[in-house]
């Protein structure tokens, strides 16, 4: 699969979460598994595309550097909006978090390494997992960056107008 038909696979998998059409991302889901189970990398190339398309975004979002020299850290939050510790996350999540971190930081050899140490499991649990998770985060950056006028890269589409039942949402 190549960086063009993991954008369009993750940009169509960003449109199915926002739609809530539930029957076809546990689908997606089941062939992906089935696919990493067989040797495939399609999930980690899916993965990867968003993780990179969402720390463009923060980084895009928290403007330029004053030196020019910054290090990145999340603040993890649960449902209730509590702080919670990375070590309360499942391994596969961690690792998800921790690829998110590697690539703010520009350290993208390291974001790869956690995606593939994400998705080490070829099992649906691990799949809809961290899937589901990087999708949410992606979702929310992207509603984020709309509300806000913040650039979002573009092989991403217009997703808001979509959700929004603007132009291309009928």
């Amino acid at each position: 699969m190549s960086e063009h038909n993991a954008r369009l696979q993750a940009r169509r998998l960003v449109g199915v979460m926002r739609a809530g059409d539930d029957e076809s991302l546990v689908l997606e889901m089941a062939r992906l598994t089935a696919d990493r189970a067989n040797g495939g990398r399609e999930s980690h190339l899916i993965v990867g595309e968003l993780i990179v398309a969402l720390a463009q975004m923060m980084l895009t979002a928290a403007g330029p550097a004053e030196d020019g020299d910054r290090a990145y850290g999340l603040e993890l939050t649960g449902d209730d909006d509590n702080q919670l510790d990375i070590d309360q996350t499942s391994p596969p999540i961690r690792a998800a978090v921790r690829a998110l971190l590697a690539q703010l930081n520009d350290h993208a050899d390291e974001a790869q390494f956690q995606v593939d140490l994400a998705l080490c499991e070829d099992n649906f649990k691990v799949t809809i997992e961290v899937m589901a998770h990087v999708l949410l985060w992606t979702i929310g950056m992207i509603d984020w960056c709309d509300e806000h006028g913040v650039a979002r890269p573009l092989w991403l589409g217009d997703l808001a107008s979509a959700r929004r039942g603007g132009p291309s949402g009928g």
